[in-house]
Order: C-alpha cells, then structure tokens, then sequence
C-alpha cells in the first residue's frame, strides 16, 4: 500500500462577516459588507454597502463625530465601530433586448 500527502495550495476564502453599520437617524443596526469594485468606481472611498429599503447604499468616510450630523442629513449618515460613514445610493441599469 503506497500512503500519498497532498499539500493544498488553495484554501477555501470565506465570505469577509459582515460589519454591522448603526444609522444616526434612528439608531437601526444593519449588515455592511464591503463595496463591490463597480461601486468604489461611482463612489470614490466608498468602502462599505448597506441595504436601505433594498437599494445599496455605499458608504464612505465622513468627517466629524456622530452627534455633529445636522438633523436632516441623520438618515445616510452610519457609524461602523468608532467611525463616522456617509451614504450615496447607486444602482445599475439593465437593459433587457
């Protein structure tokens, strides 16, 4: 009997957990994973998307603490951990022939 090692150069990624993203409007916790490259290209620093009423929003550093957000400008405003996140929704167009 001939006993054979193999050694694997691949491993199998798992998916980065989500981060969790707290909206300065209401305090709601959300799952923010990190941006797709389609949506760093629209939105320049953009490094994390939520979901908000199922469209992504991508968010990217703000300036400034939390409890500095004017009040009209709290709902796309997110802090992941200790840092300040403002949000620019994006999206794609499909076009179907």
């Amino acid at each position: 009997m001939i006993e054979v090692e193999q050694l694997s150069l691949f491993t199998m990624l798992s998916p980065v957990p989500p981060a969790v993203a707290v909206c300065c409007m209401d305090g709601s916790r959300v799952d923010a994973t990190p941006a797709e490259s389609w949506m760093q290209r629209l939105v320049q620093g953009g490094e994390y998307v939520v979901q908000v009423a199922s469209h992504p929003m991508v968010l990217r550093p703000a300036d400034g603490p939390a409890d500095g957000v004017p009040a009209g400008h709290r709902y796309y405003h997110y802090t992941i951990g200790e840092r300040l996140f403002s949000g620019v929704f994006v999206g794609r167009e499909r076009v179907r022939t």
